[in-house]
């Protein structure tokens, strides 16, 4: 018999330690932005679309809900109805918080993520290997701080680290005229966003609103604006519920440019910028505007005064009677979502669009001319022109046009050869397609 010299006494000793390794049998793989499960076809054709997968999640307001998050996690031999529970243990201040997440279909308790990738198979089937495991969190889990947070996988009565997760705010700053105009072009944006919290040991609350502008009857109902609070931290009668205002105070108002879900954020309440009916009343005054044959000025004066017809182009910050270095002015200018700068010419709602031929009449081609004129000064002169808009060289990647000019055609075939022409970096929209914008909307508000 051979004795084993010390190395190779190590080596085979590694190779123990590798056959039964000492890690967790679950991953913990972050949050995503977008999660959609494929249930199309064979089950073997079944899978996961992630998209925007990370161990951070930032927001613009603390105490976070992350009711509706996307949770990601990989599990060694998954097992169809199993429950297991991560643990979410602060680096800083806050008190942990655990989600428990059930493998298969069940009835989802209040800390539950109901995560079903074994919905095909019977209780207590075996997937050999690793699975992923990803859906939304279906329940009230409250981030009070901000930082990070080491997870911890429990089972059997231990609890091993399987990853961090980092929660980070997002101050926002004032908002500008032009993002405020903006915003107010959203007929779905919120006019007043509320926040209430409430111990709930002694009852104590912050109740706290935002808005474009403070509103006296609110806070005479008892609603503190949010970016006038004067102290740093929440702390309640009896000290349990405690954390940090800054958030609130310069983050809460960057939600007044987002649809929020309000079922999903209990302690968020949104009032709405228009309602239904004041939508249609827009739309009939437009629609008689239009009808009257007025002329451009008219026609600028209501497009400012009723932004919401601008709601297509999704506007991040809406200009008007805007400067092209000393040459021009533009009649509104739009930076959108896309971080695309949008020069906008405004004709007259009477203006003939095509020729009998089916050829474009000459004022459309002059309005096409004019528009494109400035998009050749902002490329040949970027820093300067953008500069003249108050814009930064990093907040515009395109110049594009638009030209808004009269109606669309009543015949069906001329309409299509209108829609299908290509003006190159130049847009061409009627009237009508503005109208017919807003009204699609007003359907959406009448639904919910």
């Amino acid at each position: 018999m051979h004795e084993l010299c010390p190395l190779a006494m190590e080596i085979k000793k590694e190779s123990a330690d590798l056959e039964k390794p000492d890690v967790p049998r679950l991953a913990f793989l972050g949050f995503c932005d977008r999660l959609a499960e494929i249930r199309t076809g064979h089950p073997l054709f079944w899978h996961t679309n992630l998209v925007g997968i990370s161990m951070a999640r930032v927001s613009h307001v603390f105490p976070l809900n992350l009711n509706g998050q996307n949770l990601v996690c990989a599990l060694y031999n998954a097992k169809a109805g199993e429950v297991f529970k991560l643990s979410f243990q602060s680096k800083g201040g806050q008190q942990p918080f655990e989600i428990d997440v059930r493998i298969g279909v069940g009835q989802v308790t209040q800390s539950e993520a109901s995560i079903s990738p074994l919905e095909t198979l019977p209780e207590g089937s075996v997937i050999p290997g690793w699975t992923l495991v990803a859906n939304a969190i279906s329940a009230d889990i409250i981030v009070y701080e901000i930082g990070g947070y080491d997870v911890f996988y429990l089972a059997d009565g231990s609890q091993q680290y399987v990853g961090t997760a980092q929660f980070a705010h997002a101050p926002v700053t004032p908002f500008s005229n032009e993002e405020i105009a903006a915003i107010k072009s959203d007929p779905l944006g919120a006019k007043h966003i509320r926040i209430s919290l409430t111990c709930k040991l002694c009852g104590e609350s912050l109740r706290t609103y935002t808005g474009l502008a403070r509103q006296e009857s609110v806070e005479k109902e008892g609603w503190l604006w949010s970016q006038g609070l004067q102290n740093d931290r929440f702390v309640c009668k009896c000290g349990k519920t405690n954390f940090s205002l800054i958030p609130i105070r310069t983050g809460l108002h960057g939600l007044l440019r987002r649809n929020l879900n309000a079922a999903a954020n209990p302690h968020i309440s949104t009032v709405r910028q228009y309602e239904q009916s004041a939508l249609e009343e827009s739309c009939r005054r437009f629609f008689q505007l239009i009808n009257s044959n007025p002329g451009e000025e008219a026609v600028q004066k209501f497009l400012e005064a009723n932004p919401t017809f601008f709601h297509l182009f999704v506007p991040e910050k809406l200009m008007v009677k805007s400067p092209v270095l000393t040459k021009y002015f533009v009649d509104f200018a739009i930076l959108n979502n896309r971080k695309e700068l949008l020069l906008i010419e405004i004709e007259k709602p009477g203006l003939r669009l095509l020729k009998k031929d089916g050829g474009i009449t000459a004022d459309l081609q002059h309005a096409l001319d004019q528009v494109r004129s400035w998009i050749h000064v902002f490329n040949d002169h970027r820093v300067a022109a953008l500069d003249g808009l108050n814009l930064k060289l990093d907040e515009v990647a395109k110049v594009r046009g638009i030209v808004i000019a009269g109606r669309k055609p009543s015949d069906e075939a001329r309409a299509r050869a209108l829609r299908s022409t290509s003006w190159g970096e130049i847009e061409v929209f009627t009237y009508d397609d503005l109208l017919r914008g807003t009204t699609e909307i007003i359907k959406q508000v009448a639904s919910v």
